[in-house]
């Protein structure tokens, strides 16, 4: 408020019990911007929001899968939250090989010791670390189908657009932004649980990669 140079403020994060004081007191000072109407919807005051712009991908940087190989797919940080444990009980359920990627953060050790080590055997539950680059590209690409599990408002989740960049589909709980994503029946589906994520294994590799890729490009 003490600036006369316009401000526009894109919020990454969850509107909490930790930053809605911050954005209750000063969110009126700028111009915020949230990445997805859910999270929006979170706003302490609906008159801060001054739009919705959604994370951005360039389509054509991703290498579309058009022969998929068996094994589901999940990439994140391994918190409870985001699921990955959950993602195991759905490839056991299927019996389908399952990667897994991603960092593990300091504070996180213990979950993924008790909730991920014990289930990792190298053959159908694999965990390869952190990707990047073209291997994440063609990770997502050649991917049966694309796990996201998650039990809490993610704010965007681009993993999922990823994904779909890719021509995979996406197995989602409704949480956060995954309805606004996901476009059910044409991306990928969204499900309430996971023996419904489970049950759906085989539609998602009834889905056309191209379509699933257009989706991605809204």
């Amino acid at each position: 408020d003490r600036l006369d140079t316009p401000l526009v403020h894109t919020v990454h994060g969850p509107f909490n019990r930790d930053t809605k004081p911050y954005y209750a007191a000063h969110g009126h000072n700028g111009s915020v911007i949230c990445i997805s109407r859910a999270q929006a919807g979170m706003a302490p005051d609906p008159g801060i929001v001054d739009g919705v712009v959604y994370n951005p991908i360039d389509i054509d940087d991703w290498p579309v899968g058009y022969e998929k190989d068996e094994y589901l797919l999940w990439v994140g940080r391994f918190v409870a939250e985001k699921g990955p444990q959950r993602a195991i009980r759905v490839a056991k359920a299927v019996g389908r090989r399952l990667i897994l990627a991603g960092v593990v953060q300091p504070r996180q050790e213990r979950f993924f010791a008790e909730e991920i080590q014990p289930h990792l055997d190298g053959e159908q539950i694999m965990y390869i670390g952190e990707v990047g680059g073209a291997r994440k590209q063609r990770l997502f690409a050649d991917a049966y189908a694309f796990l996201m599990p998650i039990r809490w408002a993610e704010p965007f989740g681009m993993v999922m657009v990823e994904a779909m960049a890719g021509g995979t589909p996406v197995l989602a709980f409704p949480e956060g932004a995954a309805p606004e994503v996901v476009e059910h029946g044409v991306s990928g589906f969204l499900v309430s649980d996971e023996d419904e994520m489970a049950a759906m294994v085989s539609e998602a590799g009834r889905l056309d990669p191209l379509q699933v890729r257009r989706s991605a490009e809204r």
